[in-house]
């Protein structure tokens, strides 16, 4: 009787082509150890990648769901947008046994950075390779806590943690700490934050570095309202080589608060930003045309739609939207939430007036269920990567822990 290890290798290969390996990748590797040894080759899974459409993950009901989107079948066929979860594999291999529920997440080359629910850990997780390393806290995490994963110069991987509670105006206090996965250790920052981040408005990792939408921190007595219409907006860096954040970044246009405001990436190489004002159907896109920690200049407007006439009187949420864009075809995708936060929905923008909807299912964990942002359908692209996690120097040989 022949045996699954004593199969041709290049029938090994055809069948592992045919198999949605990204959720299927625990399964694939304990079927024997020569299709484990075979997964985890350099030259199999560059091959492997490159026949892949685009991947996103998208977090949903607490849990990251694995997409592909073929916005190269939208050229040919434009009522047919190959945007499909892969709902018949399930979502993404999970973290561990206990199955946590994920409220953040955050991408950095191939590797994912969750905090769960429970505000209890933070997991790096690579889903490619099926590693992970969990990352304590030295007293708690928070539930404003803004994250991010990067690495510096000499490709050192480490975790920025920020929280500025604003909220409790009578005491309120910043707390800025990073944490460096060689020496599995954490540090305070000197940080002088004469700005303020939403919490629910996640950042992004482009080159190691970590860019995040921010905005001109204004003082409250207690009394009255603060006039928010002139308030400075801009994009400011954390440089994990230099452990500090840049100079403020001019953004290509001006925006208050509830006006929306996503960043997404191009490539891991250029940044996306997206503005809806408030009250307007006109969704505009730019693209960076050269960034850097220090330094940013924008290409003309990449995309401008006004989306009245096929969604109507539409804003897109202010509270942590996402989306992805196509540069060749000048397309975006944007994923956004009813008004009661229950249903989830893709909508597809491009010239000519061009338009599509995606009906993504109804979460069961909405706003007013949890009390939270964090239910918005974040969504970033990903990229398998063999890459591996960073773990504490120490002698002899480490036994790598699947939490």
């Amino acid at each position: 009787m022949t045996k699954i290890s004593d199969l041709p290798q290049d029938l090994v290969e055809n069948v592992l082509s045919r198999v949605p390996l990204m959720t299927s990748m625990r399964k694939v590797r304990s079927t024997c150890k020569r299709w484990n040894t075979l997964s985890r080759d350099p030259d199999f899974a560059k091959h492997f990648v490159k026949g892949l459409s685009r991947l996103i993950i998208m977090r949903s009901q607490f849990r990251l769901w694995l997409m592909s989107v073929d916005f190269h079948g939208s050229l040919n066929h434009k009522d047919d947008l190959d945007v499909a979860p892969y709902v018949k594999e399930g979502k993404l291999t999970s973290l561990n046994n206990s199955d946590p529920e994920i409220s953040k997440v955050f991408h950095c080359n191939g590797l994912l950075l969750c905090s769960t629910k429970d505000k209890r850990r933070l997991v790096v997780w690579n889903p490619y390779l099926g590693q992970t390393r969990r990352i304590k806290p030295r007293i708690a995490f928070h539930k404003r806590d803004i994250y991010a994963l990067g690495y510096d110069v000499n490709k050192n991987q480490k975790i920025l943690r920020f929280l500025d509670d604003y909220a409790t105006f009578r005491n309120p206090y910043v707390v800025c700490e990073i944490y460096d996965l060689k020496s599995n250790s954490w540090r305070d920052l000197d940080v002088n934050a004469d700005w303020e981040m939403d919490y629910y408005h996640h950042g992004l990792s482009l080159k190691g570095s970590a860019y995040f939408f921010a905005k001109e921190k204004m003082e409250w007595d207690g009394e009255g309202e603060i006039d928010v219409t002139d308030q400075e907006t801009f994009l400011l860096c954390f440089d994990f080589t230099r452990e500090r954040f840049g100079p403020r970044l001019p953004m290509p246009f001006h925006s208050h608060a509830e006006e929306t405001v996503a960043l997404s990436s191009v490539r891991e190489e250029q940044l996306a930003v997206l503005y809806q004002g408030d009250s307007s159907c006109l969704v505009e896109i730019w693209v960076t045309n050269r960034i850097e920690p220090n330094a940013v200049s924008w290409r003309k407007v990449f995309l401008s739609v006004d989306i009245e006439p096929f969604f109507g009187l539409h804003q897109f949420d202010f509270s942590g939207g996402s989306f992805i864009i196509d540069g060749e075809q000048k397309l975006a995708l944007i994923f956004d939430k009813d008004k009661e936060y229950i249903h989830s929905t893709a909508y597809l923008i491009g010239e000519n007036g061009y338009y599509k909807t995606l009906d993504l299912g109804e979460d069961r964990y909405h706003r007013e269920k949890t009390g939270e942002y964090t239910s918005m359908p974040l969504v970033c692209s990903y990229f398998p990567t063999l890459v591996k996690i960073q773990q504490r120097a120490r002698r002899g040989k480490r036994k790598e822990r699947d939490y």
